[in-house]
């Protein structure tokens, strides 16, 4: 008998640390960036986004999944943001591509003003890319900070518009594309 509770004990403990509250992440970008996509010089395509976190594709950070995977919560939020601005964006054969990869994703709870807030700190490298090379790149830092009653989901809201108006507010990035 104190086989099977040593067994059931190792077992719970080995579970413990996968178990993750799972949540549905129906992001839509409803910032305004006043940028204007609508008379792009160039065709240009959202590629798909990479994880290199190495970890489950569906984590977004601390114990907190999706039913989606990050890599496609973040290349939807980079097309609505540009969708926002006018851009029609193109298929596999455009001009350009905009490539993106996960590097990390950090939950932390931290005192705001006397509040109590999550802050959810998405890193994610992104490249201009064409003619065969990258003509731009850097890395995008989406920090979302809201009081730890509004959720993870707020965190997340605001995690990928701040990513989102970092990029699309990027003098670099716009004098390549416009």
């Amino acid at each position: 008998m104190t086989f099977h509770k040593l067994a059931l004990a190792t077992l719970t403990l080995i579970a413990l640390p996968t178990l993750a509250a799972e949540i549905s992440v129906n992001y839509t970008y409803n910032g305004n960036h006043n940028t204007d996509f609508s008379n792009l010089r160039v065709s240009l395509n959202i590629a798909e986004v990479t994880d290199d976190r190495g970890e489950d594709a569906n984590l977004i950070a601390g114990d907190y999944s999706s039913d989606t995977p990050l890599t496609e919560i973040i290349r939807n939020a980079l097309m609505q943001g540009f969708e926002h601005g006018g851009a029609e964006l193109a298929g596999n054969d455009a001009d350009m591509q905009l490539a993106g990869r996960i590097i990390s994703s950090q939950l932390q709870t931290v005192d705001r003003n006397g509040t109590e807030s999550l802050q959810l700190t998405i890193r994610t490298n992104v490249a201009l890319q064409g003619r065969g090379r990258t003509i731009w790149e850097t890395t995008l830092f989406g920090r979302g900070t809201v009081p730890l009653s509004d959720g993870i989901s707020s965190a997340i809201n605001a995690a990928l518009d701040r990513m989102i108006r970092e990029l699309v507010n990027d003098d670099y990035f716009l004098i390549e594309i416009q």
